[in-house]
Parts: C-alpha cells; sequence; structure tokens
C-alpha cells in the first residue's frame, strides 16, 4: 500500500504511514453512537449527551453538535469504505471521484449496525422525534402502541398539553378518541417498573438491568434530570418488547370521527412486556 495522507477521526495512521490502527477510545465512541442512535435517539439528543459526559469530539470538530453526529452515521467510513474524492477549487467537502472503495479502512461497525441506524434515523425525519438537544419530552418514543387498533401512539403537543394520542386519531382515520396525558402515563410506568414487587421478578443480568433502572428513576425526584432522563429513555427501548396503550378502558365505546379528543379517561390502562417475558397490567396513579 502507498502512503496515506488521511484517515476518519477514530483512526490513526501506522509509522510508516501505510496502515490504519484503531484508536480504541474513539472507535468506542463510534459504536456508542450509533447503538444510541438505533435505540430511536436523535442527533441532538445524542450530541448534549457526549458533551455533558465532557467526552472530547474528534477533530476538526470543535464541539459535538447534531451535525457531526449526522455526518459520523451517514459515513459509509465506519464499515470500512472509502470514497475517493476532489478537492480541486477548495471544496471542504469534496466531489466524489470513481466508486466507493470497500475494505479500505478497517470496520469499526459492521453493515448491519449501519443500516439499522440508517432506518431509525428515518424514521425520527418521519416523525419529527429526533430534535430533542436539552430536553427528553417523551421516554417512551417508539414503544408504544394502541391498544385498539395496533397503530402507534404518539407524542402529541398542545401548548402546555402533552398527551399521548393514537396516530389514527390525529390522522382523522378513526379509533377511540381518548388520550392520555403525558406526564400522567410517564409516572404510572415508571412507578410500576421501578416498584421493588416489579424488579424482583427479575434474575440474573435482567435483575441487574431492572435495579439500574428503578435507581435513574428515583434520580429524577433528586435534581439529576437530563442524564437520568437519557438513561431511562435508552435502558427502556433495550427492554421493552410491547408497551400498549387503552387510554379509554377495556370496552370503550366508539366515537364519532369529528368528536373531541378527551384526556384521561378513568378506566385507562397500559400493557407493559419486558424482554420476552410475560405481560403486565398497570393502572394510572390516583
Amino acid at each position: 500500500m502507498k502512503k496515506i495522507s488521511a484517515c476518519p477521526g477514530w483512526l490513526n495512521l501506522s509509522e510508516d504511514r501505510r496502515s490504519f490502527v484503531f484508536v480504541p477510545q474513539k472507535a468506542e465512541i463510534v459504536r456508542e453512537i450509533f447503538q444510541l442512535s438505533i435505540g430511536g435517539l436523535g442527533s441532538y439528543a445524542i450530541a448534549n449527551h457526549l458533551t455533558r459526559q465532557n467526552i472530547p469530539p474528534f477533530a476538526p470538530s470543535t464541539k459535538w453538535d447534531h451535525t457531526t453526529i449526522d455526518s459520523m452515521l451517514r459515513n459509509r467510513a465506519t464499515v470500512g469504505e472509502h470514497q475517493p474524492s476532489s478537492y480541486v477549487g477548495g471544496s471542504k467537502k469534496g466531489t466524489p471521484t470513481g466508486d466507493p472503495i470497500s475494505a479500505y479502512y478497517p470496520p469499526v461497525i459492521d453493515e448491519a449496525t449501519f443500516q439499522a441506524a440508517q432506518e431509525a434515523r428515518r424514521r425520527n425525519l418521519l416523525t419529527g422525534r429526533g430534535r430533542k438537544g436539552n430536553n427528553i419530552a417523551n421516554l417512551f418514543t417508539g414503544l408504544t402502541t394502541c391498544s385498539y387498533c395496533g397503530f402507534s401512539v404518539k407524542f402529541y403537543s398542545n401548548g402546555p398539553d402533552k398527551s399521548l394520542v393514537c396516530e389514527q386519531v390525529l390522522d382523522g382515520a378513526g379509533c377511540i378518541r381518548f388520550a392520555w396525558s403525558y406526564r400522567s402515563f410517564e409516572t404510572a410506568v415508571l412507578n410500576f417498573v421501578a416498584h421493588p414487587a416489579f424488579v424482583d421478578r427479575f434474575a440474573g443480568d435482567e435483575l441487574a438491568t431492572m435495579t439500574k433502572l428503578a435507581v435513574l428513576v428515583r434520580q429524577l425526584s433528586q435534581g439529576e434530570t437530563y442524564d437520568a432522563r437519557f438513561q431511562i429513555a435508552t435502558t427502556l427501548k433495550n427492554v421493552v418488547s410491547e408497551l400498549k396503550v387503552a387510554s379509554a378502558g377495556s370496552n370503550p365505546t366508539p366515537s364519532l370521527s369529528g368528536a373531541l379528543v378527551r384526556r384521561d379517561n378513568p378506566k385507562r390502562f397500559f400493557e407493559i412486556k419486558l424482554w420476552d417475558g410475560p405481560s403486565y397490567v398497570g393502572m394510572p396513579i390516583q
């Protein structure tokens, strides 16, 4: 191999400049960024998380921001691919010349991980849920489904009123026109999964995960809001396999398509399944 002039930020050049060497700490940061993206977190939230953890950005970046994260998530150098480019005319990004070269760099992630991150980014763009720079408004993004129709239950903000509403209702396509106040739902679910009687149902690694989740939930009342919410959202995406929202109870009466969307039916409940275990039913906290 001829001498190399440059490489991605998670790699260094060997002394003879003819091969690449991983920078272990930076390679691990790249893997974490992809896993956080796959978990449903947007580029703003990921950048904020890295900044709050005092993780230094890769040169030439001076800080972690959403554009840096987006660029990394799109960069196929992470799977070992190199795109030859021309920088004639002073272009900083360069103009692609010729076909990409596979297996040029040592891959820091595999192709399946790269594609999973692209799919997660597409979902974020479609739902508009990726921009969460200084707050994580909905801990359950991508997890909640409607008990009645099976469609997604989405976070809906109407000024100060934040609710979870079936997407069929939001689209005017039908379903039961009830919503669950977001704060009420979050309180009910987090108290349920952090309750000692529920945590003690697990063993081994699952018990360790649920114990950590319970500790994070308790931190919410101790002023450690952002970091705790970030970790809770990440953990929930890893452990929750099903979270059904029955915002109007078990046997609701169908409402007219133009009826007002009412909130917080007293008979509302949720069904939650962790990993591949049984389903549990939780109620709002009165």
